[in-house]
């Protein structure tokens, strides 16, 4: 069949959301899901003890690196993108983080659209689907110093609640029900310093809080998993299929070529190929900055100076501390393939041993800098962008410890922190480095060209 009345390009997160909604509320008509990788179904990749070296397995991650980035020594950096169904919800570390309100009301302000208001944005979340699965023990003890803590544990025990039917499935989160011995004294010298925080995702992020995480007896849940386990006979998946270019009849996308096959759609092409390759296809199908086309002998079907520009990403640094020995056995483990097999065997057998709590439970942090929001360098940015990150609920900064980190050889013991700053001014760019679709973009980020205000030498430190 080389005729659908949609196509979707992009299996990723809104690309299976999308696919399972259309065809499910569209039962006449015909929906076609294509990604460039394959079906990630493999239940080795899906043990969430080991979600941190997903994004290391073959076939699983584009692989892409920015370009040598001026304000950092002209490293490239890391800028993997998950490939295949599922997108990046095969390769992430399950962290399901909805944001500040702030952020939502600021886009509504800028655009003068209410439909980005928190409130209606958080009809939305629900509407795609969420629940939450077993709560743990631990965390119902350690919510006596969290006032707010028992309401949500009950809210956790909820297994399943549909919103919209006849949608089959839903994206599960949860909170890991076995702790291993030293993450609620982690957490208790954490909130020493900041305040606690029952439920990130209430609109209000600020403090230190427990991980929801997208899994679902101990599995990563992917947005595969979650919404195209069931797909109807009018939705069509094809997989390792590149789309090299969108086919236009005048100004209207009409078709996709793939493998130097056309395949044409009744209705509409809808990309949905993420920030780094919706805009790589829409440039290599001639719809992007005229001059730069050209250069590369694109014939232009529309000249959109836009397209791949005001790419803005977030840095963040992994801080590592070698632990004292015997200090705990979270990663002893993972240097002896004999002591990771066994953990794998008793794992795939009752979902017990070190893979089923070791690494489980992470911390995560929202931390608001009022010394940052009172510098001179904060003052000294425009309205616009001091009103989008002074907001009440709004973070400066960002952490996650407690986490694996594939870039830490075991045995050592160690302890991972990620920091990362929240209102980057910076905006670089996707281009084509050739007219190939099998050349990688250029992605520039170009980080630090605007000097962060969180970086500044005059900048107050926060908190320890």
């Amino acid at each position: 069949m080389d005729v659908f009345d949609f196509i979707i390009v992009g299996g990723g997160a809104s690309g299976c959301l999308l696919a399972s909604r259309l065809s499910h509320l569209l039962p006449q008509l015909t929906v076609l899901l294509v990604d460039a990788g394959g079906d990630n179904t493999d239940e080795a990749q899906r043990s969430f003890g080991e979600r941190h070296n997903t994004m290391m397995t073959p076939g699983y991650n584009w692989g892409y690196k920015t370009i040598p980035q001026e304000q950092l020594n002209r490293r490239e950096i890391d800028y993997s993108r998950g490939k295949g169904l599922g997108g990046s919800t095969a390769i992430n570390y399950c962290v399901y983080t909805r944001g500040p309100e702030a952020d939502y009301e600021h886009w509504a302000d800028v655009v003068g659209d209410d439909n980005w208001r928190w409130k209606n944005v958080l009809q939305r979340f629900k509407k795609v689907g969420e629940g939450f699965e077993r709560g743990s023990c631990c965390l119902v003890s350690f919510a006596k110093g969290w006032p707010r803590l028992s309401a949500f544990t009950s809210r956790m025990k909820i297994l399943m609640i549909l919103f919209a039917a006849p949608m089959p499935r839903m994206a599960m989160m949860g909170m890991t029900v076995k702790w291993d011995p030293t993450f609620g004294e982690f957490l208790d010298k954490t909130t020493e310093y900041y305040p606690r925080n029952s439920d990130y995702n209430s609109g209000d992020p600020i403090g230190i809080a427990v991980c929801q995480q997208t899994t679902h007896n101990g599995r990563r849940a992917t947005a595969s998993g979650a919404f195209l386990s069931q797909r109807p006979d009018n939705l069509h998946i094809m997989t390792d299929a590149a789309v090299t270019k969108v086919v236009f009849q005048g100004k209207k996308a009409t078709a996709i070529e793939v493998n130097g096959k056309k395949i044409s759609a009744r209705k509409e092409v809808i990309l949905s190929a993420g920030a780094v390759d919706s805009p790589k296809l829409l440039l290599l199908s001639g719809v992007g900055p005229a001059s730069d086309l050209q250069k590369l002998g694109i014939p232009v079907i529309q000249n959109l100076p836009a397209v791949g520009k005001n790419l803005r990403d977030r840095l963040f640094i992994e801080l590592v501390t070698i632990q004292k020995p015997d200090s705990h056995h979270r990663s002893a483990y993972m240097g002896s393939p004999e002591q990771m097999a066994e953990a794998r065997t008793q794992w795939a057998t009752d979902q017990t041993g070190p893979l089923a709590s070791y690494f489980m439970p992470q911390m995560i942090g929202f931390i608001r800098s009022d010394e940052i929001l009172a510098s001179e360098e904060f003052s000294k940015l425009s309205a616009l962008s001091r009103s989008g990150l002074s907001g009440k609920t709004k973070p400066t900064y960002e952490i996650i410890s407690q986490a694996p980190s594939p870039f830490v050889q075991a045995p050592s013991l160690y302890l991972s922190t990620a920091v990362a700053f929240h209102g980057t001014e910076s905006g670089g760019d996707i281009t084509l480095q050739s007219a190939d679709p099998n050349d990688p973009p250029l992605i520039n980020p170009d980080f630090f060209s605007i000097p962060s205000i969180a970086t500044s030498p005059s900048t107050p430190s926060a908190k320890p």
